[in-house]
């Protein structure tokens, strides 16, 4: 008399079925340690897509700007990678030199004051003489002069924009 069937005598056990404390595979001992072998291809694969979505996503040069979600950046098709200088940055009507608010009067003075921060630090050291100007694409051209001409008057030369890269 056949008590197997085919589909059973050839169907492969389960890792975990072969650690089931429910059956213990005739060891006596309770107090076994249940655990699964690890399939190392599996987790050698996951962590090479880990690493391929981060290398994808993160730029080798990091993150310069702090953007706020109201904030849209102009789109613009001649772009190049920003490097860090000194940063402008007007949000609803306020302007903020390297993170700190400053009045549009008071924006000149702060401009002199970190020129004079730099010179006095690092003796010897040429000036940056760069600014990044970070707004709004709807900001009016007004509001975004009063910046150029105040980095004319302090000794800024190169004067950039943040901008978004249309490619």
């Amino acid at each position: 008399m056949v008590t197997k069937s085919v589909l059973t005598a050839t169907a492969l056990e389960s890792p975990l079925l072969s650690v089931s404390p429910i059956n213990p595979k005739g060891h006596g001992s309770y107090g076994r340690e249940i655990s699964a072998p690890l399939m190392l291809t599996s987790l050698v694969d996951a962590f090479s897509i880990l690493v391929i979505y981060l290398l994808m996503h993160f730029s080798a040069s990091g993150e310069i700007l702090m953007v706020s979600k109201d904030t849209e950046l102009p789109k613009a098709a001649n772009t190049a990678d920003l490097i860090r200088d000194t940063i402008i940055k007007i949000e609803d009507g306020r302007y903020f030199v390297e993170e700190q608010e400053v009045t549009a009067d008071g924006l000149v003075g702060k401009l002199l004051e970190l020129r004079q921060t730099f010179t006095k630090d690092r003796p010897g050291e040429e000036f940056p003489d760069k600014i990044i100007i970070q707004a709004d694409r709807r900001t009016p051209y007004k509001i975004l002069n009063s910046i150029v001409q105040a980095g004319a008057q302090t000794g800024y030369s190169e004067i950039k924009f943040a901008v978004i890269s249309k490619r």
